[in-house]
């Protein structure tokens, strides 16, 4: 394998999972606000007192949830070690997706303020 090709395929699997990265975290961001807003009504009837929340079920739901994503992300290592340079570059391109991209970064993002109104200065006189 040239270097030219290896090159090729980091950048563009930097690229991929940049642009990954930032789907999901688009949609995340709208998944959380409708589970939030589903949950909301469940919140305030069990707050009056008309709906009893079972917490012990709950509470063994998620461990059996985390549970399970901690088998499939161990195995994920392995499939990522067998990527090679695209699947490197694609899981950093997917974290720098999901971190904001350059929104952190060192380049400045230009601000516009806008001013619809036009303001008169008033001199020394006129104020008092």
């Amino acid at each position: 394998m040239d270097a030219s090709t290896l090159a090729l395929q980091a950048v563009g699997g930097f690229v991929a999972g940049g642009l990954i990265g930032y789907a999901i975290r688009k949609a995340a961001k709208w998944i959380l606000v409708a589970t939030g807003f589903m949950l909301l009504p469940v919140f305030g009837l069990w707050h009056l007192g008309l709906v009893s929340v079972n917490w012990e079920g709950v509470n063994e739901l998620v461990g059996k949830f985390v549970g399970w994503l901690g088998m499939n992300l161990s195995d994920m290592s392995l499939v990522l070690a067998s990527a090679g340079a695209f699947g490197v570059s694609g899981l950093l391109g997917f974290f720098f997706g999901i971190s904001g991209g350059f929104r952190h970064s060192i380049f400045p993002v230009p601000t516009r303020h806008f001013r619809f109104v036009k303001r008169k200065s008033r001199s020394a006189e006129e104020r008092g």
